[in-house]
């Protein structure tokens, strides 16, 4: 019995040690929560003036999942640009679709209580409309954490 204890004990110790570090994301495309449809999801950071990236990350809805070494670059003061990077795939009249989602993100991003990020496809015309005004790319990017603002929509 004392023996399943410490074994216990030990399993619960090496859990607690950090070996992944979670940051708190929601992830949604045109107000829908993306569970599934991430191809090579990717962090392109910008390490002393030289691009590198890593796929090291994982995302289940709620959580972006960065290992060790990853958040430890991140945390770096030589990382001044940190790019999350993605292939949405998506499948509409029995045609698959896919499309390449870009969003910048700061240091801060990842120690927020909580990130949703918004992004709105201008494949659908309902959000090309409201939105299209506020950049030049097909689609635009609303990151929402606390004391942040949105986009208000255009209505003509």
């Amino acid at each position: 019995m004392m023996i399943k204890k410490l074994f216990l004990i030990i399993i619960l110790g090496i859990s607690n040690i950090s070996l992944a570090q979670n940051s708190n994301f929601i992830i949604q495309v045109n107000n829908e929560i993306i569970t599934d449809g991430i191809i090579g999801l990717k962090l392109i950071y910008n390490v002393d003036n030289k691009k590198e990236s890593s796929t090291d990350l994982k995302y289940v809805p709620g959580n972006l999942i960065l290992n060790k070494k990853l958040w430890s670059k991140i945390n770096s003061d030589s990382t001044n640009e940190i790019i999350l990077s993605f292939n949405y795939q998506t499948f509409k009249k029995n045609k698959n679709e896919i499309t390449n989602f870009q969003l910048s993100l700061s240091k801060n991003d990842f120690k927020r209580d909580y990130v949703i990020i918004d992004i709105y496809d201008f494949r659908n015309r309902k959000y090309k409309k409201w939105y299209q005004n506020y950049t030049d790319k097909n689609y635009l990017v609303n990151k929402v954490f606390p004391g942040s603002g949105i986009y208000p929509r255009y209505v003509d």
